[in-house]
């Protein structure tokens, strides 16, 4: 699971990313002009091999502490998606998430150890990188290139929007982010933690 912060700006619009080498040159038409802190929701969620959770938004102003990672997030996921997803088998379900000081913190540990143990331990995890997490090199463009075609004016009506296409997000996307994860991972080595888009 991972969190990605969508805002206004993401409705009716374009978004263009433009990765450079050493001494490449970024070309005018791909610069972007600043945009002056527009409203945001910060958005929650998981994907794996049988679909995607519930999409669970939070304005942009609230403070994410652990216990607030726990209640609005974690325990929704582990206890509603988790079975919805895979059945009785939800306990076998392996969870993974970054270094998010809400993810990290003893309170969140704890719950994890009394709810739901089979989680996979900070020592184990991934590069911080955007290359690697399936959720920022995959779905989160897919889901923004969605959202550009939709139109918000509050937060409130970017939360239901949000919600409504990842209830009915392409579970084809979701597979194949996956399946491209591990050659992602061993170009990302031999390119010696380069861009993975950079030829």
């Amino acid at each position: 699971m991972d969190e990605t912060w969508i805002t206004l700006d993401d409705f009716n619009s374009t978004k263009d990313i433009y990765y450079t080498g050493e001494g490449m040159v970024i070309p005018d038409e791909s610069k972007k002009l600043l945009k002056h802190w527009p409203k945001k929701s910060m958005v929650a969620v998981g994907i794996c091999w049988n679909g995607m959770s519930r999409a669970y938004c939070v304005d942009g102003s609230a403070k994410v502490t652990a216990a607030y990672f726990i209640e609005n997030f974690l325990k929704r996921m582990v206890k509603e998606d988790l079975p919805r997803l895979y059945g009785n088998q939800a306990k076998n379900v392996s969870i993974h998430f970054d270094n998010a000081k809400s993810h990290v913190a003893i309170l969140t540990k704890r719950w994890l150890n009394e709810y739901h143990p089979k989680y996979i331990y900070e020592a184990h995890w991934m590069a911080d990188s955007p290359d690697l997490p399936p959720f920022d090199c995959g779905i989160n463009g897919f889901l923004e290139k969605i959202l550009n075609h939709r139109k918000a004016t509050t937060v409130n009506g970017l939360s239901r929007i949000v919600e409504e296409v990842c209830d009915t997000f392409d579970l084809a996307v979701i597979c194949r982010t996956l399946d491209a994860w591990k050659p992602r991972v061993e170009t990302m080595l031999e390119r010696m933690g380069d861009h993975v888009e950079i030829k």
